[in-house]
């Protein structure tokens, strides 16, 4: 009897840590082209803000990996616009030295303060 008390309170009291819902993506990167010539690699795109907020000097870091999945280096570079509004668009355009047996590449994102971006459509990206 104690037993089912306990099980019948223990589904009735409140649970004190809610999940959270997953954030949605703070950025989306809506078209990008990735080339090497010679030995740099262009990297041309525009991203856009899915928030709510302004995002603040926005940079963006390019991992570049080898066939095997080896992570190779981390390039960065900003976007052309200092301040991207909701729903705004800006251009990214970056050349960076091309890392030997790279292959592809994934993106990810931060603002002023180092506070990483939720940011959709990240790659991988082949390098043509």
């Amino acid at each position: 009897m104690f037993a089912a008390f306990l099980l019948i309170a223990t589904l009735l009291y409140p649970q004190s840590k809610k999940s959270k819902k997953p954030k949605g993506p703070d950025a989306v990167i809506e078209k990008i082209e990735v080339r090497r010539e010679g030995d740099v690699v262009l990297l041309d795109g525009t991203v856009k803000n899915l928030s709510l907020k302004t995002i603040h000097a926005m940079k963006l870091h390019f991992e570049f990996f080898a066939p095997n999945k080896e992570s190779l280096t981390i390039q960065s570079g900003p976007v052309e616009s200092a301040f991207l509004e909701p729903g705004d668009e800006a251009e990214f355009t970056l050349q960076v030295k091309y890392p030997a047996r790279a292959i592809e590449l994934k993106i990810e994102a931060r603002d002023k303060d180092q506070r990483d971006l939720n940011l959709e459509k990240n790659g991988p990206y082949r390098i043509e």
